[in-house]
């Protein structure tokens, strides 16, 4: 039996979960606006099974700083992303996606 295929997180997005093994480095291949204000972004990428990445607002706005806002020259890129045991949510700790090259 493949216990593999038994622990994938159930959810429509990457998340801090997918990265407990270590860094994942992916590559973009569109950015699309989100359903919500409070996820607006959708990072498609190689390999995401439809599973976008869905950057928190700072994140975004290090993407912004380095690569600009114009979000249709983001394809092609990469980022590293790793997760943040740190990031808090509700004010508990409980992990996050961060990026930590580009």
């Amino acid at each position: 039996m493949d216990m593999s295929k038994t622990i994938i997180p159930k959810s429509d997005q990457i998340s801090a979960d997918d990265l407990i093994v270590g860094p994942r480095t992916i590559t973009i291949t569109r950015v699309t606006a989100g359903d919500s204000s409070e996820q607006p972004v959708n990072v498609f990428f190689e390999g995401d099974n439809g599973r976008p990445y869905r950057p928190c607002k700072m994140m975004r706005r290090v993407m912004v700083q380095v690569w600009g806002a114009d979000a249709s020259t983001f394809s092609g890129r990469s980022l590293t992303l790793y997760r943040d045991p740190k990031v808090k949510w509700g004010g508990m700790e409980v992990g996050g996606i961060r990026i930590s090259h580009m």
